[in-house]
């Protein structure tokens, strides 16, 4: 009976903390994905795919970045009327900053991270609990033409 229960047990607990979604309090948060296409100066746009995964120890503050930059041309041939021109990839670390009421995530790279095309530093306004609006990294401000541009990911 004893060995029944703890199975039954062990079964509850996998599939509460399936997904990546339990700590060791039970709280620990799921990777995040968050994918947009972004205007840029020397390309047709550039598609960002940037993936959180939150440190479970740091109440939600800090983790690990995996991000994908692909910059975009114009292909007619191509489904979406685009194709991947140069694609450059980093990981780093981002911090969770509180500044004049608003929530920002800041990308630091890694220092031994191999591609130094890739951005440096980013980062974003939480928008809400599915957008980031990227800003300036030192200012925190938005983009001037924000407004008519689209400088949003959205998590996926």
């Amino acid at each position: 009976m004893f060995i029944i229960a703890a199975a039954a047990l062990s079964m509850i607990s996998m599939a509460a903390c399936s997904g990546n979604k339990c700590g060791k309090d039970g709280n620990e948060r799921a990777d995040e994905l968050y994918t947009g296409i972004l205007p840029a100066a020397d390309a047709d746009g550039i598609r960002y795919s940037l993936k959180l995964d939150y440190d479970d120890d740091h109440n939600d503050t800090e983790g690990d970045y995996d991000l994908t930059e692909s910059y975009l041309v114009a292909d007619s041939t191509a489904t979406t009327g685009f194709r991947d021109d140069k694609t450059y990839t980093s990981e780093g670390d981002f911090k969770v900053v509180a500044k004049n009421g608003k929530k920002y995530i800041v990308l630091s790279k890694d220092a031994k991270d191999s591609n130094a095309n890739a951005t440096s530093s980013l980062a974003f306004e939480v928008t809400s609990d599915s957008t980031l609006l990227m800003v300036n990294e030192n200012t925190f401000e938005a983009p001037a033409d924000s407004t008519a541009l689209n400088y949003t990911l959205r998590l996926q």
